[in-house]
């Protein structure tokens, strides 16, 4: 799987104007990764992880702009998304 099919187009527009702009920039992001994941070798790889998410393989945390392209060419890495706010849109209970 190549890196385009990990990271949304949108959000990759996000990175590369971050990487011109502030490439130390920490970026909020949830990583999907494989079952058995070594999650040391993401925090070598610049990942700060503030939460793991055992039930659906997945890691949230902040990578710098600089780092995040390099992580999504790794085979552990399924998809790597903006880690922002969400609301329901919905006004029924």
């Amino acid at each position: 799987m190549c890196m385009t099919e990990k990271i949304s187009d949108e959000f990759l527009k996000q990175i590369e104007e971050a990487e011109r702009e502030d490439p130390q920039r920490k970026i909020p992001v949830i990583i999907t990764i494989q079952a058995g994941t070594d999650i040391g070798m993401l925090e070598q790889k610049g990942l700060r992880i503030q939460r793991i998410f055992t039930n659906i393989s997945a890691i949230s945390g902040t990578l710098n702009a600089t780092e995040i392209k390099p992580l999504a060419q790794l085979d552990q890495v399924v998809l790597i998304e903006y880690d922002g706010p969400v609301w329901a849109l919905s006004d029924q209970p």
